[in-house]
């Protein structure tokens, strides 16, 4: 797994990778940036991604929501985790998904805390949906998945790049999915939750796609009085174990 540092703080930045490398048994690749602008650099030279990106946030440059806002813009699954001085930029990083925020001086437990709900977090959505249409056998990973929308006798699987159908009904749909990260709406609806933008009164906002890409607009789905409480309760729950 690669991890991206990024810091002006060389110590801080080492401490976490050798408390990481001491303490966990995962084989782990880590490459130190001293500002946001050689991190973006490199991403643009070598077209690659990291998993996990460690980010002080108050880097003078480029600070780091402002690199955070980048990544954002070609990579929504990489974990992001602020390394901040003190609490005062906290609200802010909800913006771009963060995975943590932790403070100076890490705590060596909450951050192997934070690496281990990291681990679990990627073994969820890496999880796999299986299904068939039209005798043509489909496997997509559970991140892959935004939501599910039942009509009639067909269930359509939408995700990042395309619509898909099955037969399976809701109880078999319901009974594939990895509990922790979908939730159920409505009757004829189950979301994942990593995609969902807001929730309301009486619907939820998820982010849309078309062939991968994320688009300006969101979709509207319905929330249903006998799900709504339990959406809100395992959301709750899903935003707390990111601990964003």
């Amino acid at each position: 797994m690669k991890i991206a540092l990024c810091g002006n703080d060389q110590k801080d930045m080492g401490r976490i990778e050798r408390t990481i490398l001491l303490h966990t048994s995962q084989p782990y690749e880590f490459d130190f940036f001293i500002n946001g602008e050689k991190l973006v650099r490199h991403l643009n030279e070598i077209e690659t991604t990291y998993k996990i990106y460690f980010i002080s946030i108050g880097m003078t440059e480029m600070d780091g929501m402002a690199l955070a806002r980048q990544i954002r813009t070609f990579d929504l699954e990489a974990l992001i985790i602020f390394i901040a001085d003190n609490n005062q930029r906290m609200p802010e990083v909800f913006k771009v998904q963060a995975f943590d925020y932790l403070l100076k001086p890490i705590n060596q437990n909450d951050l192997l805390e934070t690496i281990e709900r990291a681990n679990n977090y990627f073994n969820a959505i890496q999880a796999y949906f299986e299904f068939s249409f039209n005798r043509k056998h489909v496997v997509l990973t559970m991140n892959e998945i935004i939501y599910i929308a039942k009509s009639g006798r067909i269930a359509y699987i939408y995700t990042t790049e395309k619509v898909y159908k099955t037969y399976l009904t809701m109880s078999e749909i319901i009974g594939k999915l990895n509990k922790d990260l979908f939730a159920r709406i409505h009757g004829s609806y189950v979301v994942n939750l990593n995609y969902i933008v807001e929730i309301t009164n009486n619907e939820v906002f998820v982010k849309q796609f078309k062939e991968d890409i994320q688009q300006k607009s969101n979709s509207s789905l319905p929330i249903s009085r006998t799900f709504k409480d339990e959406l809100k309760e395992k959301y709750a729950t899903f935003l707390k174990t990111r601990k964003a």
